[in-house]
């Protein structure tokens, strides 16, 4: 999606490094949290109860992590996607446990890590931050905030049991949907104005269409909060993001290629 919308480069080595840092993070906060996902995804949770193959995983992906670093990129690149990954290791066995004092703490942080992603871009390739990669990390942060506090929604049981300040904990009779709606229309408003203000290419307003995307999947969540492949519209949103971006990149390219023609 960045590669798309700032119009650089990206080799296949910065999407295996960025697959090998979450990857593992992921793997194992759902082999910590085994025993709360029982009643929402049994099928994983029985799965990952007790495999000890969670940790030589994430080992491994510390040595090939390395050996990529070294080879495509630099030292301070290498530095901030081991910070992201242990981080993300520390969440579920550490700050997690910071939401039971802090309102949406996991919410913050999850995303937080998520925005990161758009800054880690630049970085990588050495290419020097700027308003237009600040924005689109705020818009990934706004976005993950909203999926994050939606995934809570099917959490809330065992979050209120375990004494976790999220969203639909602390807001209680699903007051949180009307947050969700105003996070999307604001995620979309800053892109938009980031245009307006000709920070952000015209290609940023290809996102329109997610804030729809959006208010669907969070209208069938809610009539059906127990129907937990609702959640999954949600989950694959950010291939919605790449999705939307590609078509109007592409689009583009066609009209100046038909105006040419003519």
């Amino acid at each position: 999606m960045c590669s798309l919308l700032f119009g650089l480069p990206i080799g296949l080595d910065l999407l295996l490094v960025t697959y090998l840092i979450f990857y593992p993070i992921y793997l194992y906060d759902y082999t910590q949290g085994a025993t709360d996902d029982i009643l929402t995804n049994s099928a994983r949770a029985n799965y990952l109860s007790g495999n000890k193959k969670t940790y030589f995983i994430v080992a491994g992906s510390l040595v090939v992590l390395t050996v990529l670093f070294m080879h495509f990129s630099n030292s301070i690149t290498m530095i901030m996607g081991f910070v992201v990954l242990a981080l993300g290791l520390l969440y579920s066995s550490y700050f997690k446990k910071l939401t039971k004092k802090i309102i949406a703490f996991k919410n913050f942080f999850v995303s937080t890590v998520w925005a990161l992603l758009v800054l880690f871009f630049f970085f990588y390739y050495s290419i020097p931050i700027n308003a237009a990669a600040l924005i689109v990390a705020g818009f990934v942060f706004t976005r993950m905030i909203a999926i994050q506090i939606l995934f809570d929604v099917r959490d809330v049981e065992g979050d209120r049991k375990n004494g976790l300040l999220t969203i639909p904990v602390v807001m209680g009779s699903h007051k949180e949907f009307g947050l969700l709606k105003i996070l999307n229309i604001a995620s979309i408003a800053l892109l938009t104005f980031a245009v307006y203000l000709h920070i952000l290419p015209l290609i940023s307003l290809s996102f329109v269409p997610v804030m729809f995307y959006a208010f669907s999947y969070i209208k069938k969540v809610k009539s059906a909060m127990n129907n937990y492949s609702c959640y999954l519209l949600a989950a694959v949103e950010p291939i919605v993001w790449f999705s939307v971006v590609f078509f109007g990149s592409n689009l583009g390219k066609l009209i100046i290629l038909l105006s040419a023609m003519m």
